[in-house]
């Protein structure tokens, strides 16, 4: 058996898992049509790389911008609770819980803004490297 083998993620692992990663994840990108995007390299996002704060147009503060991505990052957390410890915390499937973030956060937001969430998951399920969030300002 390997390292980990019958030991499951637990809420605490993946909070410090978060919280190391948020340093090395990609500061937000700003397109020419004002559409922010934010690219993760293992399933999370960096909920403090906003360069510029009129980036959002005043459709959202500061604050709601940090909390819409940590929600994201929150309920892909969640979805990796349980998993077992032989796959990588990297290696386990995400995107489901994140696009339901992201109808949440478009719900929550109707009408201001609008986020897209893009994985290009295998035929199996497994998350691929990267994934990439949209917010669109209406």
């Amino acid at each position: 058996m390997g390292c980990g083998a019958g030991r499951s993620y637990t809420k605490k692992d993946i909070e410090t898992h978060i919280n190391k990663c948020q340093t090395r994840l990609p500061s937000a990108e700003l397109a020419e049509d004002g559409t922010i995007k934010l690219t993760s390299k293992n399933g999370f996002f960096n909920a403090s790389s906003l360069l510029n704060s009129q980036w959002l147009q005043g459709k959202l503060s500061n604050n709601e911008y940090r909390q819409a991505i940590e929600h994201i990052n929150q309920r892909i957390g969640q979805s990796v609770v349980g998993s077992p410890k032989n796959l990588s915390i990297d290696q386990t499937p995400k995107s489901h819980s994140a696009k339901l973030a992201v109808e949440e956060l478009n719900e929550k937001y109707r009408g201001r803004v609008h986020f897209l969430y893009r994985n290009d998951d295998q035929e199996n399920g497994m998350s691929t490297s990267e994934s990439i969030l949209y917010i669109n300002f209406k």
